[in-house]
This record gives C-alpha cells, structure tokens and sequence, in this order.
C-alpha cells in the first residue's frame, strides 16, 4: 500500500512538474534538407520495424521486443543503411520508441492496430531527446547534427531541464518546434471549493458561452470571413495536375488557409479563457 502510494505521488509530480513549449522555426534552406531527411530516415525506420514484427510473429508466433529491434537498426545501418548516418541516432531510435508505445495502446485497447507511415502524409514529425540547447538572447535552437542554430521565434523564456525536442513540419510548410521541460515545481493543492467565487459556464450555438451572472459571448464563427477565400483556392486546387508542381504550391496555399482559421480558433479560446480567469480569480 505504501509502495503504491508513494508510485502515484511520484506520477504525479512528474504530471505536474512537466511543461511544453510551442515555437515557430524558420530553418533556411540547408536546415530543411537536413530536416526532411530526419522526416524520412524516421519514417523509414517505423515501417520497417513495423514490417519486421510482423513478419516475424507470422513466422514464429513470436514478438521482437524495442531492444531486439535497436541490435537490428545497428546492424542495418552498417551492412546495407549507411544513409541513416546522416542524422541523429537519437531521433531513430524514438522512432522505435513510438512504436513500442503504439502496440502497447493496442493491445490494451486504447488505440487500433499500427499503420504504415504515409511517405506524403500532411505532417512530418521527429524527436530529440538528448543535446538540445537553446540561446534566447540570440533566438536560436540548436540541435544533433545540425551545423549552426536554428532561428526560433522564443515568445516566452523558460528554466529548467530539457526532456525532449519534437521538430514538425505542418501541412502548409511551416516548421515548429515543441520543447518539453521539467520545471521542478510542486503540484499545486486543489482549492476548496467557494460559491460566491464560482462561475458556471454553458456553452451553446447561438452564443459560445453564457456564464451563471448572465454574460454572454458570441460565437466568433472564425471559418465564416475565410469561407469564400477556401472555397476559391479549393476550386483552384481541384483543377490542377495531379503531381504537379502547381499543385503542391495550391496545396500549401489551401493549408495555410486552414491553418490560419485554426490559429484565430485557438486564439480566441484562449484569450476567452483568460478572461474568465482573471475576471473571476480571488
């Protein structure tokens, strides 16, 4: 009883010690080769071990475990995957990483069986979990491989240890970085509970939200001002050669549509969110 006591306070302590940080990079055009290939090699590396355990427990009703796979990757990459050499080892082995987490939800029915990843998937992703530094003053964030410091808008500072470093490209061609740290600090105590203090919420469709002192906020229907703008590249994209290079500029132009709808979306909830906390704090 004591041992699992002492589990769930360490759990959570570490739920609420961690934080992440969301940046926008601007890589130049030497930094997104290097960046693709991570895309790639990490990519490569999921499908084959994902095909490898497959193979493998069809042939031998038996499963490889995460270690077996990395003794394998090591191997590869010496007699017929020199290519993975040029980036991160780190970054691949998170690639192994991923996948054992994804059978794992699987088999405890939390997620459906892993797929292959797509080579022309909308977002690409990868990881660095170790040897990441960052320079505020300067704006940049360096990582493995890289030869110089990436330019980072760093919006907000923050302090303590670096967990983990996920590099994504997004559909319209913007990079951004997530930086988790552990901060260190104690969980906060849930306050009690006072009436006088507390504000309900009910969210509805003619407003977004009406609160219990009857104030009201209108739904910002952020989709509404872009729609015909949407609807026009849409149509334009529509007529385009499949594989095209005009098509894959269309693409990004019809992305960052949609990404600039899902920016003011997130905007406006939290800037909603932000009122309601400070209108109503003690």
């Amino acid at each position: 009883m004591l041992g699992s006591r002492l589990v769930e306070r360490f759990v959570l302590w570490y739920y609420f010690s961690m934080k992440a940080y969301k940046f926008r990079l601007y890589p130049n055009a030497e930094q997104q080769e290097l960046m693709n290939k991570h895309f790639g090699c990490v990519r490569h590396v999921f499908n084959w071990a994902l095909d490898l355990k497959q193979t493998h427990y069809q042939e031998t009703q038996q499963n490889l475990s995460k270690s077996e796979l990395q003794t394998l990757l090591v191997q590869s990459k010496k007699a017929d995957k020199p290519w993975l050499t040029e980036v991160n080892s780190q970054s691949l082995l998170s690639s192994l990483l991923h996948l054992d987490t994804a059978f794992i939800n699987f088999f405890k029915g939390r997620a459906k069986f892993p797929k292959f990843k797509k080579k022309y998937a909308s977002t690409h992703s990868f990881q660095c979990p170790q040897h990441v530094r960052v320079d505020f003053e300067s704006g940049l964030l360096y990582l493995p491989k890289f030869k110089t410091g990436i330019k980072t808008k760093f919006h907000r500072h923050f302090t303590g240890e670096i967990k983990t470093v996920t590099i994504k490209r997004k559909p319209s061609g913007n990079y951004e970085v997530s930086i988790l740290v552990d901060e260190a600090k104690e969980s906060v105590p849930s306050a009690p509970i006072i009436l006088e203090q507390t504000l309900g919420i009910d969210l509805g469709l003619t407003h977004f939200l009406i609160d219990s002192d009857g104030h009201k906020i209108d739904n910002p229907r952020v989709l509404k001002p872009a729609a015909h703008q949407l609807a026009v590249a849409q149509k334009i994209l529509s007529r385009k050669v499949k594989g095209s290079k005009n098509r894959h500029k269309q693409r990004l132009t019809v992305a960052r549509i949609h990404e600039h709808v899902a920016n003011s979306r997130l905007d406006f909830l939290h800037k909603v969110s932000a009122q309601l906390v400070y209108k109503n704090h003690a």
